[in-house]
């Protein structure tokens, strides 16, 4: 279970980035390799303000195949931009990895156009001294796109974080975990965190008012793994307190989460109360659900 958890936890952060490419399977040096591609951008406005939804469909010089990418990025993240210029426009996003040179047509806060990605020599040959060797151009174009750099990566060293793999860096980042929400974890009684835990707990939207809310129903010896698995099903103080209010008390956590899995809920057990069945245990109630008695329970009813 916790393997299956952590791959949909660092596909859901990928996802939530949009990246969409092909794994990096090549450790050829980023000197060898030229990234273009053409983009689609409009402006949405957010909660946070207006954002531009960029996203960009790259080819890789010598290279079969196509990645895409879809993120929204703050307006003052680039260089020359004007989303309103109905022309020709020519803007950048810079950061420590590289700079990503645009070229096309804004109109009325929508944009096409071509875009290329220039390396940043110099920060190669910074990561290299951290501990990253073999660069290649498609990592430097994620960490321009991700906003990789190297104080994120001394931030993240700073609480113990040393040397991740490009991967989980990529996790972190795309899931928006700081340095702060990494230290806030760290007080959430669960011990040393990992960067996998960190990426899970992000991922499945765990926070404090969700520990909280669960140890006030009597869950006070809730292993990390358990919370996970707990918020990974969707059960919360509702679906428990519902299944209390009929008969259910004091119900395991592994059997919350059976009956989770089964799709069993306080309605369900009205359901089943209906059709005469009236004192079932938990245990029954999977077993009726998994073989399917439910259903000719409702067929002989009507």
């Amino acid at each position: 279970m916790k393997k299956v958890l952590m791959f949909g936890a660092l596909a859901l952060g990928l996802s939530t980035f949009g990246w969409l490419a092909r794994a990096h399977t090549s450790p050829s040096p980023a000197v060898q390799q030229t990234i273009t591609g053409d983009w689609t951008a409009k402006v949405k406005q957010t909660d946070r303000g207006a954002v531009l939804w960029l996203s960009l469909n790259q080819s890789s010089d010598g290279r079969r195949g196509r990645n895409q990418m879809s993120s929204d990025f703050p307006l003052d993240a680039f260089t020359g931009l004007n989303p309103n210029a109905n022309s020709n426009v020519q803007f950048t996003l810079q950061r420590e990895a590289g700079t990503i040179f645009f070229d096309g047509l804004f109109k009325d806060g929508r944009g096409v156009g071509e875009f290329r990605f220039t390396q940043n020599d110099g920060f190669i040959a910074t990561m290299r001294n951290l501990g990253y060797d073999n660069l290649t151009a498609e990592k430097l174009f994620s960490m321009v796109a991700l906003d990789i750099g190297t104080s994120y990566i001394n931030e993240l060293k700073s609480l113990g974080y040393d040397k991740l793999p490009l991967d989980q860096l990529f996790g972190l980042r795309a899931l928006g975990v700081t340095a702060a929400f990494a230290r806030e974890a760290q007080d959430w009684g669960f011990g040393k965190l990992s960067a996998n835990d960190l990426i899970e707990i992000k991922a499945m939207g765990i926070t404090p008012d969700y520990i909280r809310s669960m140890k006030s129903l009597g869950f006070e010896d809730l292993s990390l793994r358990k919370l996970i698995e707990l918020k990974a099903m969707g059960i919360n103080e509702d679906y428990v307190k519902e299944l209390r209010a009929v008969g259910y008390e004091n119900i395991p956590v592994n059997k919350l989460i059976e009956l989770k899995a089964m799709g069993i809920n306080a309605d369900y057990v009205k359901k089943m109360r209906d059709l005469g069945l009236k004192n079932v245990s938990m245990d029954e109630l999977i077993q009726i659900k998994a073989t399917g008695a439910d259903k000719i329970l409702s067929r002989e009813k009507r």
